[in-house]
């Protein structure tokens, strides 16, 4: 995550009148005015043309838009952004679970069924362009299964194969209707119908997908060369591979938002593929530090299955976050009160989470993974996901550690 780019609906309150703009560009008209002293709910911060901008909503929902850095009490704000999480994966609306297996009953050979079984292991260890070629050969031996035709739908989609994908998942409903299918179909027609990032480079790990319109080539051969340079670091300290090519996408932030579905405070995602929103004028270091923190992400599911807070605690840390008094704060506080739940109770998707939970389970993953790296290291946290039985253990230790 590095320095926060997004904040998760953060209060704060503005220090001085100001008008509210609607963009954070030179161009951008007058929609409203806030008046010093109300309080405002800070929805993300982008670096625009007139420098920091703050995306904020008054409390009653009347003025919404942009505001100057300088139009909020920086303190409060500050404390806010480190308390919060600004790259959140786990609560981005994801594919909805297909069928876990292929069931023999619909005619399915056991030869092609063990075959369709290690395409959805390839899927889940992010390689989902060798489950397609597998899917491939079992869809055409096997007719219209709609079992076999979702899960191709499902690796073309993670492939990021999208025309391919909706041509798999329409031909599954049309021999089976499952709302899960569905779901997944309407999600690829709308990410296909808003996508304007087509342009392509390709990397040592990354296929790379930018829009022109926002992205220059001499900006995005830079980008590619920072996600390679990340993965390589990141892969490092955790210890995994890439099988095959990532794709990463970036977008502007209304088309991110458009496509992908996400929370408005959202800044990246990563569902198979990595994709960010940029928020910046030109891509930098913020753009940098979201690369890295879903590079994490795509880093553990290449691993294993881990839980949330352990997938938002190293997504901060390595992407250059630490623990400051806010996020120790919010932690000393909850184990005083007792309210701070234990690491194995955080293993849920976060996506429902309220903005103030959501804020006190970012800081806990943070402190949770800034100790485990000082008490175990590096070498430590990198055995810890070679060994995943251990992490029980491991978890309940870090417990411990949270509440000294």
């Amino acid at each position: 995550m590095g320095v926060p780019v997004v904040v998760l609906l953060a209060t704060s309150v503005v220090s001085a009148d100001h008008t509210v703009l609607d963009g954070c560009e030179n161009r951008a008209k007058v929609v409203g005015n806030v008046a010093a002293g109300q309080q405002v709910e800070i929805r993300f911060a982008i670096q625009g043309e007139l420098g920091a901008c703050y995306k904020i909503a008054s409390q009653d929902g009347k003025v919404k838009g942009y505001v100057p850095a300088t139009a909020v009490a920086s303190g409060e704000f500050e404390a806010g952004r480190r308390a919060a999480g600004t790259i959140d994966s786990a609560s981005q609306p994801a594919p909805r679970p297909l069928p876990k297996a292929v069931p023999a009953s619909r005619g399915i050979p056991l030869a092609d069924a063990v075959e369709a079984k290690r395409a959805q292991d390839l899927i889940a260890s992010g390689q989902p362009a060798q489950a397609l070629a597998i899917l491939d050969r079992l869809v055409a031996a096997n007719g219209g299964n709609p079992d076999l035709l979702a899960l191709a739908g499902l690796a073309a989609y993670k492939a990021d194969r999208v025309k391919e994908a909706a041509q798999y998942l329409a031909a599954s409903l049309a021999a089976h209707d499952d709302p899960r299918v569905r779901a997944l179909l309407d999600q690829v027609r709308q990410e296909s119908a808003g996508d304007r990032s087509t342009e392509q480079l390709t990397g040592i790990r990354f296929q790379f997908r930018y829009d022109t319109k926002e992205v220059t080539p001499a900006n995005a051969r830079a980008l590619v060369q920072v996600l390679d340079s990340e993965f390589t670091r990141v892969a490092e300290q955790l210890g995994c591979r890439a099988e095959e090519r990532i794709t990463a996408v970036i977008q502007s932030r209304e088309a991110y938002l458009r496509t992908t579905g996400a929370a408005e405070w959202s800044a990246g995602l990563y569902d198979g593929r990595i994709r960010v929103a940029m928020l910046e004028p030109t891509p930098g270091t913020e753009t940098r530090r979201a690369f890295s923190h879903e590079i994490v992400h795509a880093c553990l599911a290449r691993t294993g299955q881990w839980p949330a807070w352990l997938h938002e605690g190293l997504a901060q840390y390595l992407s250059g976050d630490r623990p400051g008094a806010a996020e120790r704060g919010i932690v000393r506080e909850m184990a005083r009160a007792r309210a701070l739940p234990a690491l194995e109770q955080m293993s849920g998707g976060w996506s429902r989470l309220s903005a103030q939970h959501a804020q006190a389970a970012y800081a806990a993953a943070l402190v949770a993974a800034d100790q485990m790296y000082a008490r175990l290291g590096v070498a430590g946290v990198r055995s810890l996901l070679q060994s995943p039985e251990r992490l029980g253990q491991v978890s309940r230790q870090v417990d411990g550690w949270m509440q000294e």
